[in-house]
């Protein structure tokens, strides 16, 4: 439910003028964090509460919510359907991106000297932990580690099937360039950039699992190229699969998933700058969360 309803729905006594003042002055949580959004989407089990009383807190807003931020560094929770960044160089800053949103967050809450660098990337239709780096030393030091390897990552996917075995690792050469908008794997013989990801079934359902991931590389659409290797393709996946792989049957009754069903679920690096760890976990999304529950409730069903 958006946070303005919800807050008129538990205190009813406060008008909508009320209400939207308390959100711009920080005189709401969600969970314990100030949010200035009031068509934030809340979670129902999130804890919201509005105290008036409180001073009225800095303007600074991000319209995305923060697992970590400190001087150097800040790790946001992407959603799905949002750019890592522009789709081209002509597109500048007409796209709604991540990139876009952190430099628009830092510049009001620094000015315009402020510095945002991307670390890695999310496909669009991927959420969940995606780090930022906030100044060009943090920069240059957290890309070197990433070409290193040195974040570690885990992604939750809901996948069509069940695989057996029911952990392994996946190794498999990825092409380069692109045909026909997507990457392929590739031959050993063949020149293409070495590629692994270890998974493991950390939930069977009916028809489908829910597997944790571990990527050792982080080439693009390499959990979705791995996945179709494996013969169980991301559930909502359009691109790599030979089927549909939107839906998932269970009795006479189907699943659907309107996108990849694929969440950044921690992310796990020292700090570039101080070494100090920084460790996060993106809770699920509305859209993951209720697919996966439906795919529950019907493999329930069926016992």
């Amino acid at each position: 439910m958006r946070l303005d309803k919800r807050l008129k729905e538990a205190h009813p006594d406060l008008s909508w003028r009320q209400i939207r003042e308390a959100v711009a002055k920080g005189q709401v949580t969600v969970g314990g964090e100030i949010q200035r959004d009031e068509a934030f989407e809340t979670r129902d089990d999130a804890a919201v509460e509005i105290n008036r009383n409180r001073p009225a807190q800095s303007r600074a807003r991000a319209n995305f919510e923060i697992l970590h931020e400190d001087e150097h560094i800040i790790v946001l929770n992407k959603p799905a359907g949002l750019l890592s960044i522009p789709s081209s160089p002509d597109a500048g800053s007409s796209e709604d991106t991540v990139l876009k949103r952190v430099r628009e967050y830092m510049a009001f809450k620094l000015g315009h000297k402020s510095y945002v660098g991307m670390l890695h990337r999310l496909d669009r239709d991927t959420s969940g932990s995606l780090a930022v780096a906030l100044s060009k030393d943090a920069h240059a030091a957290g890309r070197e580690m990433f070409k290193h390897h040195e974040f570690e990552r885990h992604y939750l996917a809901i996948v069509q099937g069940i695989p057996d075995p029911p952990q392994g690792t996946i190794d498999a050469k990825i092409s380069t360039g692109y045909r026909s908008g997507r990457r392929k794997l590739v031959d050993d013989d063949e020149e293409g950039l070495e590629s692994s990801t270890d998974y493991r079934i950390k939930e069977r359902l009916t028809n489908a699992s829910l597997l944790e991931l571990r990527l050792h590389t982080g080439r693009q659409h390499q959990i979705r190229l791995h996945l179709e290797q494996l013969g169980h393709p991301l559930l909502g996946e359009r691109v790599y699969s030979e089927g549909d792989a939107r839906q998932s049957r269970v009795g006479r009754t189907k699943v659907e998933a309107k996108r990849n069903m694929l969440h950044a679920w921690t992310l796990a690096f020292p700090h570039p700058l101080t070494g100090k760890p920084i460790a996060v976990q993106a809770p699920l999304p509305e859209d993951f969360d209720s697919v996966l529950n439906k795919l529950r409730s019907r493999a329930e069903g069926r016992r």
